[in-house]
């Protein structure tokens, strides 16, 4: 790579860092901080994080810690500022109505006797019937306790993303939970070409898919490339093993995908691969991911056309570093291991590993998150993310890279 073209690539990395690292009030923040049960009344206001109490600008000792825990209220946290909580939940004060709450939007209150039920939704209150057995001893309405919010221990490393930038992440998915998972690459481009819109004028290869969470450990997917990919359709289950975020000392996210070209008609591949993740405190993480992919095929033909697979195996690495809470710094490589899955001829083949760059921002309800990636390879799917621009007739080296983003959504 040319130093001109370093610069300006670090340039544009640049500014988008110190974009995503800006920072401003969120009602989000005191919503979180109001609904711990350890938290004072008098303190939820925007005060507590911030030295101006209208909010923004500068952030308080309280603040600071707060960021650096992850925008979480963790146990540290209460035994750090002990301030800011209360030693032991709330009581009702004498004389004051009993409520129990029995869902989001309903309560149950008793006032002199009698009981009512109140619906915040429908905006109705209806008096509930007396019991016709004669009680023998002053009743209450008595609810299961909620289930607590799992604390994420404080040295652990939180991925923003189901995938880094080609390579997917030991990001678990939650019970009844569906996430997006959108890439868009650009491998024709010229990062540096300003005229050129920084590489996106130029043919894009989108694809697109869904991820559910079946259980909090086991989750299932749907996955689609477009033709130029040769119009892949994949589906994948997986299962979080381990998980650093319930204590355990690393992560592992094992999963198994089946991918059929020509919307899957044909060119089978089955592909098994693991995430293995550690983290480096909570600001840092590093990830290794082996794939075996059997019945593999090249990009680059026709999807009509049917080829004789091969097995591919590749290992790749990378590492997500936090520069802010919600801004994170990426790099990775993922190379093949035997030279039959390489498709090496006169004009194209795999040369080199796909290796890439990135910048990711997640919001701060880390329901959303944007990459930024610079990276040789255009594939997406669990096979072709091995795949460099090199099957292509292109430059797969440091003068390879091209622009590409991910977006992630949780939906619900």
């Amino acid at each position: 790579m040319s130093k001109s073209r370093f610069f300006k690539l670090t340039l544009i990395l640049t500014a988008f860092a110190i974009a995503g690292a800006t920072v401003h009030a969120r009602p989000d923040y005191l919503k979180q901080y109001a609904a711990d049960p350890l938290s004072k009344p008098e303190m939820r206001n925007c005060a507590l994080c911030h030295v101006n109490p209208a909010g923004g600008g500068t952030r308080n000792e309280f603040g600071k810690a707060f960021a650096a825990a992850g925008l979480e209220i963790t146990a540290e946290l209460r035994r750090k500022f002990p301030q800011n909580f209360l030693s032991s939940p709330a009581q009702p004060q004498a004389g004051q109505p009993q409520v129990s709450f029995v869902s989001d939007a309903e309560a149950v209150v008793e006032i002199n006797g009698k009981k009512f039920a109140i619906n915040t939704k429908d905006k109705t209150v209806r008096e509930l019937a007396a019991s016709t057995a004669a009680p023998t001893a002053p009743t209450q309405v008595t609810t299961a306790p909620a289930p607590q919010k799992r604390e994420t221990p404080s040295n652990v490393y939180r991925p923003g993303d189901v995938r880094a930038i080609n390579l997917p992440t030991a990001m678990p998915i939650e019970k009844g939970s569906l996430w997006t998972d959108f890439t868009h690459r650009f491998p024709f481009g010229e990062p540096t070409d300003s005229s050129a819109l920084f590489g996106l004028d130029t043919i894009a290869m989108p694809s697109f898919g869904f991820i559910y969470g079946l259980t909090d450990r086991i989750q299932i997917g749907a996955y689609r490339s477009p033709t130029d990919l040769g119009r892949p359709i994949q589906f994948h289950i997986g299962a979080s093993v381990l998980n650093e975020q319930d204590g355990d000392p690393v992560s592992l996210m094992a999963r198994v995908a089946l991918e059929g070209r020509d919307n899957f008609k044909r060119n089978f591949t089955t592909s098994f691969e693991a995430t293995l993740a550690r983290s480096i405190t909570r600001h840092a993480q590093v990830y290794f991911v082996p794939t075996i992919s059997v019945g593999d095929r090249p990009i680059g033909f026709a999807p009509d056309q049917n080829l004789p697979g091969e097995t591919a195996v590749a290992l790749g690495t990378g590492l997500s570093v936090n520069v802010r809470p919600t801004v994170a710094l990426m790099a990775e490589a993922n190379m093949r291991v035997n030279e039959a899955s390489r498709y090496v001829s006169e004009f194209s083949g795999i040369h080199r590993p796909v290796f890439g760059f990135a910048i990711q921002k997640v919001s701060e309800s880390r329901r959303h998150s944007f990459t930024l990636s610079f990276t040789n390879g255009h594939g997406t799917t669990f096979s072709q993310r091995s795949m460099t621009r090199g099957l292509i007739g292109a430059d797969d080296g440091w003068n390879g890279l091209t622009i590409g983003f991910n977006l992630s959504r949780r939906l619900f």
